[in-house]
């Protein structure tokens, strides 16, 4: 049998008259129009803020917003979030395009009439085939999103998610609007099997694309072309309505999500701006206290907030029950924007939500429209110490760090305590050195830091590594009042580290911290200051992978949990090189559900470390019911903060339970596995 390919198409607007077609035309173009209103508005907000100093390059930009607006890129990581919102979405994008591309018809058709004798119509033949297919198989998967995210809506009903009314009715409208495309599917191709209507009718082999349509035809063939005229208006304005409907709910973030992605500046996680000294001085003012103080895209990103809660549900000060909701920040300072609350932020956010976080980055990691939490906490953070809000053991904490240039108090003069009996040269006493061993404060400090930089330093000798440290010439990196919100502090602690640094030029840096690791390597490039800086776990791995250090034999028992330091692993995206060094100790891993960029924070970040808690309080403890859950009898770090918090909470468990660094782990076997010496009789 052949085909006439003319036609294999459809009819557009059956028993719709010019006149109609044209009050169809205004009635959605002023749906858009509210949008376009919205969204206006809108602008004005959000160019209240501060003008953005780090753009991206185009292709960059283009890369974030196909990456993690159009491509999805966050939206697996929560399986039925996945399995409902990428049919929805693509679907609906799907839809959009289709029905764009079927006006761009019409018009097509009705301006080649006005221009030629004979009208232009491209929507047929093979192109149309495609066409009906893609829609039909599309539209079938928004229907089954909509119908997923309304059972979770009023069935599940997640306590972490926002679920307002107007966002439900979007959804229904949506669903609606899906069935009652088919539906009208359905009845056009009634219509035009009917030679009442229709003269010649349109052939099957023409229809039978609009699969789902062609399925259902039998069940709308005696409905007239009237009938079919107004359920077609009925269709038209509940399109119109889900669209001037669209911009109050959650479900913008469809049109504002790829706006977010393309415009985020070139912000590195946990890395926000460095308070101007010039502004300090012409203001008064430190830090954020009104909405117009944070940055245009900052404010921005309130309003493409979906409600998920996916913030919520990873954050560890929520989960121990402290006052932080992360999703509730974003809300309520969406909320101060847009109805004109935002001139003084101690109003809207508590001292207590600011100070319980920790800045894991644990929520902007999750986060698929890439707000950043932890920096808006941070900015107005400062506002608050400098007010002076900042009280107890905490505001203890950089008092001493500002008379003794570390946050345990000690002097500089003990810095090198730890080293006694290893023969540690300084950067004076070996100016050839080939890498800076940043030691930190815990290392030189705290008595199970200083056993962790002891087992650095060995290592590194058995490896014959050309090194050196700073010693009394090392300061806190800042991090402790950076994290606080004492930024003038932070920058009086780094500018004498980088001048130190300039100084004696080092090719490279090794730290032990995470934290002096990130904020040497991230926060000092905001001060001018750029140096390598590698985990000592990456060196080690780097030496293993030499041949400088011995890969040892499998140990008997030998499962080791790995706790991700937050820092490293989400923060600075470092994950293999703890692993690759372990593995080599001869350890088998016994990873906790909760690992690499998505582990679990001990608490310690943002400053918490000098913070008091009660025990049920601790994220910690959390932390050590997942680690001991592997089963692993040995529980392996990488950060010095880390040591302190998770062993206290593994002791509250199970006091047979080590808790041990990496380097220790390491050195331990290879010192375990070194030939004995011969004992002559």
């Amino acid at each position: 049998m052949s085909w006439d390919w003319e036609l294999i198409t459809r009819h557009t607007y059956i028993g719709i008259t010019p006149l109609w077609k044209a009050v169809f035309y205004g009635i959605i173009l002023s749906s858009l129009g509210v949008g376009v209103v919205w969204y206006g508005k809108r602008l004005q907000l959000w160019r209240q803020g501060q003008p953005d100093t780090e753009p991206l390059p185009v292709r960059a930009r283009l890369q974030n917003m196909l990456g993690y607006a159009l491509g999805q890129k966050k939206v697996p990581r929560h399986r039925f979030a996945t399995l409902f919102h990428l049919p929805l979405y693509a679907g609906f994008v799907m839809l959009l395009i289709g029905t764009t591309l079927l006006a761009i018809a019409e018009w097509t058709e009705i301006g080649s009439h006005i221009f030629m004798e004979q009208g232009i119509w491209f929507h047929k033949g093979l192109y149309y085939i495609l066409y009906e297919v893609t829609l039909d198989l599309f539209g079938l998967g928004v229907i089954f999103g909509c119908i997923l995210a309304l059972w979770r809506r009023h069935a599940q009903k997640p306590a972490s998610v926002s679920l307002e009314r107007l966002d439900g009715i979007a959804v229904w409208l949506l669903l609606l609007i899906c069935l009652n495309g088919y539906a009208l599917e359905s009845a056009r191709i009634a219509i035009e099997r009917n030679p009442e209507f229709m003269n010649p009718p349109r052939p099957q082999y023409a229809q039978v694309w609009s699969f789902v349509g062609y399925t259902f035809a039998p069940l709308f063939e005696n409905i007239s072309v009237s009938g079919y005229r107004l359920w077609w208006w009925f269709h038209s304005l509940t399109i119109a309505s889900w669209f001037a409907v669209l911009p109050f709910t959650r479900l913008r973030h469809w049109f504002l999500a790829p706006v977010v992605a393309y415009y985020k500046p070139h912000y590195l996680p946990n890395v926000p701006s460095i308070e101007s000294l010039e502004r300090v001085e012409q203001t008064g003012r430190i830090g954020v206290n009104s909405i117009g103080e944070f940055s245009r895209w900052h404010l921005m990103s309130l309003d493409a907030c979906m409600g998920c809660g996916r913030c919520e549900r990873v954050c560890p000060a929520y989960a121990t029950g402290k006052p932080l909701n992360p999703k509730l920040i974003v809300e309520k300072l969406r909320d101060a924007m847009a109805n004109g609350k935002g001139d003084d932020l101690t109003q809207v956010i508590s001292d207590e939500e600011l100070f319980a976080c920790t800045t894991c980055g644990a929520c902007n990691n999750e986060c698929p429209v890439l707000i950043e939490h932890p920096t808006l906490i941070m900015e107005m953070r400062r506002h608050r110490v400098a007010e002076g809000n900042l009280r107890g053991t905490a505001a203890g904490t950089l008092q001493r760090t500002m008379t003794q240039s570390n946050p345990w108090g000690l002097p500089l003069s003990e810095r090198m305590k730890w080293a006694q009996g290893l023969n540690v040269p300084t950067v004076r006493e070996n100016p050839d050195f080939e890498v800076l061993f940043w030691v930190g404060c815990a290392g030189a400090y705290d008595g199970r830091g200083q056993q962790v930089a002891r087992a650095i330093v060995k290592l590194l000798q058995r490896a014959g590594v050309n090194f050196a440290v700073l010693g009394p010439d090392e300061r806190c990196t800042g991090d402790t009042p950076r994290r606080l919100g004492e930024d003038l502090l932070f920058q009086e602690l780094a500018m004498q580290n980088v001048e130190t640094l300039k100084a004696v030029n080092p090719r490279r840096i090794v730290a032990m911290c995470p934290h002096c690791l990130h904020t040497i390597k991230n926060e000092y490039k905001k001060l001018g200051a750029s140096f390598e800086v590698v985990h000592h776990t990456q060196l080690l791995a780097e030496l293993i992978q030499q041949g400088r250090l011995p890969k040892l034999p499998p140990m008997e028992n030998g499962a080791i949990a790995f706790h991700d330091p937050c820092y490293l692993a989400r923060v600075n995206k470092i994950h293999d090189a703890p692993r690759e060094v372990l593995q080599a100790s001869g350890a088998t891993l016994a990873e906790p559900e909760r690992h690499r960029d998505r582990t679990f924070c001990c608490g310690a970040g943002g400053g918490r470390m000098w913070m008091d808690e009660l025990p049920h309080e601790r994220p910690g403890v959390i932390r050590a019911e997942e680690l001991l859950k592997t089963g692993a009898r040995t529980v392996a770090v990488g950060c010095p903060f880390c040591m302190i918090m998770v062993s206290d909470s593994i002791k509250t468990k199970d006091d047979a339970v080590p808790v041990r660094d990496i380097a220790e782990i390491l050195l331990e076997r290879i010192e375990a596995n070194a030939p004995q010496p011969t004992v002559v009789n």
